[in-house]
């Protein structure tokens, strides 16, 4: 459990990451694509979204174009 912003209900509650993600390649880069969900018994509106993540040493190598 953690806290992310919720695109449906537009502000910052409390979410699940799923336990399976997989390995995807984004802009030449490998990343974790994460689904997270904002559970109804959780109190939340049942609303589900993807978020990649990366490693802060990849932003800022000079080799990668982040825009």
């Amino acid at each position: 459990m953690g806290t992310k912003y919720c695109p449906k209900c537009q502000k910052v509650v409390v979410t699940k990451a799923f336990a399976n993600y997989p390995q995807v390649e984004y802009r030449g880069i490998m990343v974790k694509r994460r689904k997270i969900g904002h559970l109804v018994e959780d109190g939340g509106c049942g609303h589900c979204w993807h978020t990649v993540e990366v490693l802060e040493d990849l932003l800022f190598t000079e080799d990668i174009l982040v825009t």
